[in-house]
């Protein structure tokens, strides 16, 4: 069954959101309203997006840094602005921070706004939050689009971002990641094991057939 669904998704439910995504679309999530451009990775389609703004809103965010990777069109990033976070939102796509400066001057926030891959082009600092919904699934990106799904044949994304992670991490950071039934957890797993990092599973949620959706706070592991 496994096998299936991830040959629909790769074959059908993957080229049925680009033909959706082709045209400019609104969507709105806890009373905020963003612009989705076409080849941005689009919040409402798929419940990752919706998993981390939910765990957030009930997190004591007021004061706090926050970094997000990968934000696409921002929503994460714009709804912790609101609720009194220093946002650092970065992407690799230019298409996505295009994106995102729209939608934070539609909404009047201020966030900080880094075209990077992963923290290449970020300065070396302490974040109290980091946020990613990352791309899961092993194969290498042909586009700016599949920047959002792809994560390389070898999951060098997960390799790259677990290298460098801890330097932007101080004793009590809380660093949150959602993966999905169908992206290899234990693989994804076994990389930041080798980092040096523990995933602890927070939640879980049925989506779709036989889909779920995990959110994991990454934690240094013990020694």
């Amino acid at each position: 069954m496994r096998k299936y669904l991830k040959l629909f998704f790769s074959k059908f439910l993957i080229p049925l959101v680009r033909w959706y995504l082709r045209k400019e679309r609104k969507y709105t999530y806890h009373g905020t309203t963003v612009t989705v451009l076409p080849g941005v990775f689009h919040p409402g389609l798929f419940y990752s997006t919706k998993f981390l703004v939910d765990y957030l809103d009930n997190q004591p965010l007021m004061g706090k840094s926050l970094l997000e990777l990968g934000c696409g069109t921002g929503l994460i990033s714009i709804i912790a602005a609101k609720a009194g976070s220093e946002v650092t939102a970065t992407d690799l796509s230019s298409k996505a921070i295009e994106n995102i400066k729209l939608n934070v001057r539609q909404q009047g926030v201020s966030i900080h706004i880094i075209q990077s891959n992963l923290f290449e082009s970020i300065e070396r600092k302490k974040f109290d939050w980091i946020v990613i919904n990352p791309p899961y699934y092993a194969r290498t990106p042909e586009s700016e689009e599949e920047l959002a799904w792809y994560a390389g044949e070898d999951f060098e994304y997960f390799h790259r971002l677990f290298s460098s992670l801890r330097d932007y991490m101080h004793d009590t950071t809380q660093v949150i990641m959602v993966l999905t039934k169908g992206s290899e957890i234990s693989r994804i797993s076994t990389i930041g094991a080798e980092n040096g990092f523990e995933f602890e599973l927070l939640k879980e949620k049925d989506v779709f057939f036989d889909e779920k959706d995990f959110l994991y706070r990454i934690k240094p592991g013990s020694a």
